[in-house]
């Protein structure tokens, strides 16, 4: 089995304590659950492998504190947590535009800025990267939420 777009079952959005993972680092004052009900299905979303037990679980947009209007708003630095092996890894990434095509209107590259941890006991960093790259791959746009927008998606990797 491969990665799949999925909403979140009640039970997992707490085992997994998404909730709390979603308040730590989006920048929206609005914080979860009741974020959840601006969502058309109010339930968290994944890019879930079942058969390994990964997850990759996209928090938003980082907060910056030093924006030019001096109050804080949403920087260009997006989290995404893939749960690997039963451990939470924290990659912060940006992305950029690229040349759109007629089957592709939306293309864009992933940028690594971060990840933390860098790599697992058994697992080197060039796994879990290639890991993130297969669920960013299906991820696209903003996974199940979108999959229209998702089918008009080209994703490239700069990492």
């Amino acid at each position: 089995m491969s990665f799949v777009n999925e909403y979140v079952s009640d039970e997992d959005a707490q085992k997994y304590d998404l909730d709390n993972l979603w308040n730590k680092y989006n920048y929206s004052m609005l914080k979860m659950p009741e974020a959840l009900t601006s969502y058309e299905v109010h339930q968290h979303a994944w890019c879930v492998d079942k058969e390994r037990g990964y997850w990759l679980f996209n928090c938003g947009y980082l907060i910056n504190n030093d924006s030019i209007s001096g109050y804080p708003e949403a920087s260009d630095k997006e989290v995404f947590i893939l749960h690997v092996n039963g451990q939470n890894i924290v990659f912060i990434l940006t992305n950029y535009g690229m040349e759109a095509t007629d089957l592709y209107p939306l293309h864009f590259s992933y940028k690594l800025v971060s990840m933390s941890p860098s790599s697992l006991p058994n697992m080197s960093q060039e796994s879990l990267l290639n890991i993130l790259k297969d669920a960013l791959n299906i991820f696209k746009f903003d996974g199940i939420r979108d999959l229209e927008e998702n089918a008009r998606t080209l994703v490239e990797f700069d990492f």
